[in-house]
């Protein structure tokens, strides 16, 4: 299967570059721009799996393993949804501090081409992006993000069988 370009995502935020690092690596709770999910792992260092898991624990999203760790600079892992059969493809997230705040990249590669992960990626990329400058210079994400996470929240007993935690145990199937 065919694999998409590289495509990235970026936005300035008005932070300090440890505040940007510090929320986008935090492991303790949900998430409002990684839509409300957990990062769960035993440690964010190269070789780590981790999973995205709701707040609830009961949910695993996505799968994958840290591939680099660059503290408060560089960030990269595998990423699979656990709802479809798509091979992995690359996260990476870069930070630099600009005049005005700090430059965030959410970076995509080797996304299989015409899949649901393709899809997904496209829109949740720019998702993320906007939710996170928004989250870090208010402290709530986008309004249509509220929006969204509460009817999450409400449809969370709905979740697909395959996203069971049970069927996603930390650093299996990565």
């Amino acid at each position: 299967m065919a694999e998409s370009n590289k495509q990235i995502y970026k936005v300035v935020i008005n932070a300090p570059i440890e505040k940007v690092w510090s929320e986008l690596v935090n492991t303790t709770s949900p998430r409002p721009f990684f839509y409300g999910a957990v990062c769960d792992t035993p440690g964010l260092a190269p070789g780590a799996p981790y999973r995205m898991i709701s707040k609830d624990g009961k949910n695993v999203f996505v799968v994958g393993e840290v591939t680099e760790f660059d503290p408060p600079h560089r960030y990269a892992h595998t990423f699979k949804f656990t709802t479809t059969d798509d091979a992995p493809c690359k996260v990476t997230y870069t930070l630099k501090e600009i005049e005005g705040g700090v430059e965030f990249c959410l970076i995509t590669e080797n996304v299989p081409v015409g899949t649901k992960t393709e899809k997904s990626m496209a829109s949740g990329g720019k998702w993320i992006t906007e939710n996170l400058k928004k989250y870090l210079e208010t402290g709530k994400p986008t309004f249509g993000a509220q929006m969204m996470l509460g009817m999450m929240s409400l449809m969370s007993g709905m979740a697909p069988k395959v996203t069971r935690q049970e069927n996603w145990p930390l650093g299996k199937h990565q």
